[in-house]
């Protein structure tokens, strides 16, 4: 019988978030057992993608996050409720005792998950077909895209992608990012782990932190985190 398994994932930042790699298998049906703890709205929007493998991305992520909702809360996966904000981030409806945030592409998904504070995640697939120069202007700072260019050819996609996860990850967990744009975090070049914003700092990143974290190869992932948690 086809089950979804979450692969835990070490990573260096506060011990309070938990972090899991899902992985993918697109010949899987969603009529599966595997899928029961899907609520009727999630059957539906899963039915919506044109694509199986998209629908198998969203539901596959999906699952795994109500089990490990429900095993932090200690009730039935199937009984937990989302809701989502102004901005559209996803919430427990009835609880406001986790935090959480997901992401998927390619063949894996991430789900980061914290008691004490707010979370963002997210992976890229790097694309061989892709040309980062084409939406540089959005996403990077000028310094940023300079850097990049005086890389080895081999080495600019992963270093774009590198600061895609990064950004991504840092907008997704203050809920409702910098209405100024990704191009306006400068967090390249990459020294270690540790993402490092540098130049201008704007206020809705003063108490968020990130570090990239291991991802299979031909991806980039990133984790991210305000440093004030829940209980101030």
């Amino acid at each position: 019988m086809y089950s979804i398994e979450p692969v835990p994932l070490p990573h260096e930042g506060p011990s309070d978030i938990f972090l899991w790699r899902v992985d993918f298998a697109f010949d899987a049906s969603l009529d599966g057992a595997a899928f029961k703890s899907l609520s009727d709205d999630e059957r539906a929007r899963a039915r919506n993608f044109r694509r199986h493998e998209d629908a198998l991305r969203f539901a596959s992520v999906r699952v795994v996050l109500r089990e490990q909702l429900a095993r932090h809360l200690g009730m039935a996966a199937h009984a937990i409720r989302f809701a989502s904000d102004a901005n559209h981030r996803p919430h427990l409806a009835d609880s406001t005792a986790l935090d959480f945030n997901v992401s998927h592409a390619g063949a894996h998904g991430l789900i980061a998950m914290s008691p004490k504070r707010r979370v963002g995640v997210d992976i890229e697939h790097h694309s061989d077909k892709f040309d980062w120069h084409s939406i540089a202007a959005l996403t990077l700072d000028a310094s940023e895209a300079a850097w990049i260019e005086r890389l080895d050819i081999e080495q600019q996609l992963a270093a774009f992608y590198e600061a895609w996860v990064a950004k991504e990850a840092l907008v997704k967990t203050t809920g409702v990012g910098i209405t100024r744009g990704l191009q306006h975090l400068t967090v390249l070049p990459r020294d270690n782990a540790e993402v490092t914003l540098r130049n201008e700092i704007p206020d809705d990143m003063r108490e968020i932190a990130a570090r990239w974290i291991a991802a299979p190869e031909g991806y980039s992932a990133c984790v991210a985190w305000s440093t004030k948690t829940f209980a101030g």
